[in-house]
Parts: structure tokens; C-alpha cells; sequence
């Protein structure tokens, strides 16, 4: 019977010693500009796995679509649930600074990803150098259309501050020879269908359009009705009298551009980003310095290396 009592007790230690262990943990949170967006996919993983190896929690919580308001408010969540760290990527940099100081206001580290706010208080960014990738995704529109020409700018949400980074360094590469259309950049909102009926749109306004240039890969992420936008440009983009140079290089897009249908891919690292994150978040919680910015790089994909990244050599 005094065996049965003290064993009965040694398991009720246990499970309030294993309680106790799991309320300990650290959870981190990784915000995206929206859910669903299959170039965050990669984020959450490298998040999940990076939170995995020193026994904490990645949460990868956001807003349904692009809404501003929605993603403070989840943010303002997290902080009543007194998360350990949050890492954002903000959709608009000027509506998030309130949130990430009400953060910081409660000892809870709050760091930028893919998308930046420079002006707020985010202790840090990681993520691609938006203006940089921009410049080379600009340096091989030109290089495709040596004389210039007409364009367009497929962007995601207009006041995303990683967004309007790239266009900017796009167009710095840009000679007076090339003319953007009325209307571009035109915003699809991360959207995949928008982005497509954009393209759409664009060339039947535009039929003697040279070139679009994506800030983003949204349209590439539905490869079938992509390539039915273009169907009446597949010959000019094969033979390279028409230019796609876009950003991102998932599966969709890397298949797409061995395929003919794109002429350069600017690919980021969103799986660096997401390891990145738990790691920085990890040394400011544990109240050590990180560096203001921590650029996970690029990749320049055309048809001279495309065979290497789809086979993921």
C-alpha cells in the first residue's frame, strides 16, 4: 500500500515537473503579410525546424489576406499572450510601428522579415536587400532589351515597403530608352488570380508591350493559367524579343523558366529567413546584441543555371 502511495506521489511530481517544463518553453512567432502565400512556405518550415532544435515553439500566425489592420491586431494578440519574440514582415511599415512599440513597451523582442519598417522600432531586419535585388533584377531586363522599350510593374501591395525597395532599384537600371505604361506598377495583392488577370489585362492594353517585370512571383504560382496569359507571347518570350524578369524561385517558377515562359528569376531565401528569425530572436531574449541587418542574399536564375536549381544540385 506505501509502495502504491509513493509511486501515485512520484507520478504527480512528474506530470507537474513536465507541466512546468512545457509552460517554460519559449514560443516565437512568425508573422507573414498574409497566410498562403506559397513563398512563405519555406519561412514557417525553417521557422518550425530552426524552434525544434533548442526545445521552442515556432507560431506562424498572420492575417488571412493582405489587411493592415488585422495583422496588428494578431500582433497585439501575441503580445497578451506574452509570446517570447515576434518576427513580422510587415505589409504596410508605416501602420505597424505603433504595434511593434506597444511590443517592445512589454519586454517582447520584435524583429522585421522579408519586409521591413525602417522607421519603427524593430530591433532588426532579415531578409533579402530589397533595393540590391531589385538592381540586378533591373541589370538583366536591360541586358535582355539592349534598346530599351515599353514595361510594366507587377507588384503585390503598393505600400510594401520590400516591394517598392525592388522597383526602385528595377527602374535605377533602366536607361532613358525604356517607358513604363499608364497605370504601373499595378498591385495584384499578393493575389495569384489578380496577378494573372493583370497580365491579362496589361497586354490587351498594351499589345506591343517589350517586358513586365514582377516584384514578386504571384502570378508564376498558378503555372496554368500563366501560361494562358501569355499564349500569344510564348514565341517573342522564347526567342527573347519579350522579357519576364520576376522575383522568387520556387519549384512553379524554376519548371516556368526552363519551360521558356520567364527570362531571369531574383531568388530570396525564405527558408534563411525563417531559421534566421528563431535564431536572432533566441540571443534577444536571452538579451544579447544582434547586427541591424542580416541580408540572407540572392540568386540570379536564367537559362544558363536554371538545370542546377531544378534539380537542386
Amino acid at each position: 500500500m506505501k509502495k502504491t502511495l509513493l509511486a501515485t506521489i512520484a507520478l504527480a511530481v512528474l506530470a507537474v515537473a513536465g507541466q512546468a517544463h512545457a509552460a517554460d518553453k519559449k514560443v516565437f512567432a512568425l508573422v507573414p503579410k498574409a497566410l498562403g502565400v506559397p513563398f512563405y512556405a519555406d519561412a514557417e518550415k525553417g521557422c518550425k525546424e530552426e524552434a525544434a532544435k533548442i526545445g521552442a515553439e515556432c507560431l506562424f500566425t498572420g492575417p488571412a489576406q493582405l489587411d493592415d489592420a488585422e495583422q496588428a491586431r494578431i500582433v497585439r494578440d501575441l503580445i497578451t499572450k506574452k509570446v517570447a519574440g515576434i518576427s513580422i514582415a510587415p505589409n504596410n511599415a508605416d501602420s505597424i510601428g505603433s504595434v511593434i512599440s506597444a511590443a517592445l513597451a512589454k519586454n517582447i523582442p520584435v524583429i522585421t522579415f522579408d519586409s521591413d519598417a525602417p522607421k519603427s522600432k524593430r530591433i532588426t531586419f532579415i531578409g533579402t536587400n530589397n533595393e540590391g535585388g531589385g538592381v540586378s533584377a533591373g541589370e538583366a531586363f536591360a541586358k535582355a532589351l539592349p534598346k530599351g522599350g515599353t514595361y510594366a510593374v507587377i507588384t503585390g501591395g503598393l505600400s510594401a515597403q520590400n516591394l517598392n525597395d525592388r522597383i526602385k532599384g528595377f527602374k535605377s537600371k533602366l536607361s532613358g530608352d525604356f517607358k513604363e505604361v499608364a497605370g504601373s506598377p499595378f498591385s495584384c495583392n499578393d493575389d495569384s488570380s489578380a496577378a494573372v488577370q493583370l497580365i491579362q489585362d496589361i497586354l490587351a492594353k498594351n499589345p506591343d508591350l517589350d517586358g513586365i517585370f514582377f516584384s514578386g512571383g504571384w502570378p508564376m504560382f498558378a503555372p496554368e493559367a500563366y501560361t494562358r496569359a501569355l499564349k500569344n507571347k510564348v514565341a517573342d518570350l522564347k526567342s527573347g524579343k519579350f522579357v519576364i524578369v520576376s522575383f522568387d524561385t520556387l519549384p512553379a517558377q524554376i519548371k516556368l523558366l526552363k519551360e521558356g515562359y520567364a527570362t531571369t528569376l531574383v531568388g530570396q531565401r525564405p527558408l534563411a529567413m525563417g531559421t534566421g528569425s528563431i535564431d536572432l530572436l533566441e540571443k534577444l531574449s536571452k538579451g544579447e546584441k544582434v547586427d541591424p541587418v542580416v541580408d540572407t542574399g540572392v540568386d540570379i536564375v536564367d537559362s544558363s543555371n536554371v538545370a542546377k536549381f531544378a534539380t537542386g544540385e
